[in-house]
């Protein structure tokens, strides 16, 4: 691939990527104006029972907004990679071709972080431009532990973050929005994943998007600035530098998730509808 071609790859995906934020944040506008919506005596619906009428519609209205939202965000993590890809020298040809034929989402996510770290720190080796043969867990004494450490880390991070999502998406993507089925075929029901898909909701689904860009950030940052070329402060890369707030932004991301507290963002925003009718009248 030519490098003028690399860069009208690049530019293909970030467009898409454009749209795809201002789908995300066009539904989450939308969800919001549900929690801000009144009746016909002025009251804000979802400050009422949950048993009243219009609460409920609303409620089904969120509901599939939601899972419209949920398609979004996955769909934003799998453009995410794609324009990894194409950003400029980071992989070859045939690094890239490689990762592109490989199917399943996460194994895209494994073998970019492969890629890029041994990329990253001098790990290929002649005729293993696939890295194929890179065992980072023997590289400690080479690295130094911490290094090491942070890759196994960022492992986890696709494990337990990254892969619960395309989950999520092959469910939401199916149509599978309120009741799911277990794989291949969905013929057999499955509380297990209709609890999963039940619990997301605009506030998990934001913090993953957040997730996945943390990340991506991460990949970026250790592809584009090889071993200590482009140290920030003598000793330690742009990625080495920038780790460890990172890493906090994610493990911040998932306390929102593990414990979103939907019920009090949506009165919160609620009762801030509630003060401003208030105030008009």
């Amino acid at each position: 691939m030519t490098s003028q071609e690399l860069t009208n790859y690049f530019h293909y995906h970030n467009a898409n990527m454009k749209l795809l934020r201002i789908g995300f944040e066009e539904i989450k506008l939308q969800i919001k104006s549900l929690y801000r919506k009144t009746n016909k005596l002025g009251q804000v619906i979802f400050l009422l029972a949950d048993n009243d009428p219009k609460k409920m519609e609303l409620q089904e209205k969120e509901l599939a907004l939601s899972r419209i939202l949920s398609g979004i965000q996955v769909s934003w993590a799998e453009e995410s990679i794609k324009r990894l890809l194409y950003e400029s020298k980071i992989f070859t040809d045939v690094q890239r071709n490689f990762l592109i034929n490989k199917k399943a989402l996460d194994q895209k996510w494994y073998g970019c972080l492969l890629i890029v770290f041994s990329i990253a720190y001098d790990l290929i080796l002649p005729g293993d431009e696939l890295c194929q043969n890179v065992k980072v867990k023997n590289e400690k004494r080479n690295l130094g532990e911490e290094l090491v450490e942070q890759y196994e880390e960022m492992r986890k991070v696709i494990l337990d973050h990254l892969i619960p999502t395309f989950s999520i998406r092959n469910k939401v993507q199916h149509g599978e929005w309120k009741f799911a089925f277990e794989a291949p075929v969905s013929a057999v029901y499955s509380q297990d994943l209709t609890d999963g898909i039940a619990a997301e909701n605009i506030v998990t689904t934001t913090a993953r998007f957040h997730i996945v860009n943390a990340f991506y950030n991460m990949l970026l940052d250790m592809g584009r600035f090889k071993s200590n070329a482009f140290a920030l402060d003598s000793i330690q890369t742009p990625f080495e530098y920038f780790y460890k707030s990172y890493i906090a932004k994610i493990n911040a991301q998932v306390e929102v998730i593990q414990n979103p507290e939907i019920a009090q963002f949506r009165r919160k925003v609620a009762e801030s509808a509630q003060r401003s009718g208030l105030y008009k009248k």
